[in-house]
């Protein structure tokens, strides 16, 4: 579920709890607050949100997260993958391009004379005891 003003105002409860400074002066300027960083949050998921700023009030010891600071935070993850994580998605493609070329084309055995070709290039490579 993507960012709603109810989010949006949870969010700011949290961050405000967090830190003493974080306070709205009236109620229409928490109005437009809410406003201000439910545009710009608005793309973003509640738990993603809230999980992020919840990282963010871990590390910033004196200053509140902003919209933009979360904002970034939770679209930063999407773009740093790990080296497993990048072969993993890439092997998930590989396999899923394999399934849809079985579904799609007719596969067949291969040919025996080629399988016999194959077979006596590989005993050729094949490395023997004693060499290793």
């Amino acid at each position: 579920m993507r960012m709603d003003r109810t989010g949006v105002i949870l969010l700011m409860k949290y961050i405000a709890g967090a830190y003493r400074s974080f306070r709205t002066v009236d109620e229409t300027q928490a109005e437009e607050e809410v406003a201000v960083w439910h545009d710009l949050l608005r793309e973003i998921p509640n738990e993603l949100a809230m999980e992020k700023t919840r990282q963010l009030c871990q590390i910033n010891k004196h200053f509140a997260p902003t919209p933009a600071e979360i904002y970034q935070a939770c679209v930063q993850k999407q773009s740093l993958l790990s080296i497993y994580e990048i072969q993993r998605l890439e092997n998930e493609q590989q396999l899923l391009e394999l399934q849809e070329y079985h579904e799609r084309e007719e596969v067949k055995p291969m040919p025996e004379h080629i399988a016999k070709r194959l077979e006596s290039l590989f005993v050729n490579m094949r490395v023997n005891r004693d060499e290793s």
